[in-house]
C-alpha cells in the first residue's frame, strides 16, 4: 500500500469473481482482506461485478485498455488502480480516472509516482 499519510486520501477497494477459484469464495478471506492495511481504505464485496459491468460499458476504449482484461469471449474491469484527483464529482456515468494501470502488482510503483503527481497538483491549485 502506500508509505506515506496523504492527507485527504481515500482508498476504495473492491472485491469481486473473475476466476475460476474465485468464483468458489462467497466473501474475501481475513487474509486476502488483510493485505490492504491502510486505516483509509475501505473494503467492499461487489458478488455481481456490477462496478466492473459499469466501467466497462461506460469508460472510453483507451481508458478501457488499462483497468480491463479484454478477449474475444468477454471484457472485464478487474485487478487494476485507478487514481482521481481530490473533488472528482462522480455523476451520472463511471468517472475517468487521472491515471489508471493494470495488474496492481505491475502498475503499484507507476502508481506511486503519479499520486505524488496528483498531490503535487492539488497542493499547488490550493495555494493559489
Amino acid at each position: 500500500m502506500l508509505d506515506r499519510d496523504s492527507t485527504g486520501l481515500r482508498v476504495i477497494v473492491m472485491w469481486e469473481h473473475v476466476t475460476p477459484s474465485d468464483r468458489k469464495i462467497t466473501l474475501p478471506s481475513t487474509s486476502a482482506l488483510f493485505r490492504i492495511h491502510d486505516a483509509r481504505a475501505v473494503q467492499f464485496w461487489d458478488d455481481e461485478r456490477a462496478i466492473s459491468r459499469l466501467m466497462v460499458a461506460e469508460l472510453p476504449a483507451d481508458t478501457l485498455k488499462s483497468v480491463a482484461e479484454m478477449d474475444s469471449v468477454s471484457t472485464v474491469a478487474w485487478d487494476c488502480v485507478a487514481l482521481y484527483r481530490a473533488g472528482r464529482k462522480w455523476g451520472e456515468r463511471f468517472p475517468v480516472p487521472d491515471w489508471s494501470g493494470r495488474p496492481i502488482a505491475d502498475a503499484i510503483e507507476t502508481m506511486r509516482e503519479r499520486l505524488g503527481e496528483i498531490e503535487r497538483a492539488a497542493a499547488a491549485d490550493s495555494a493559489r
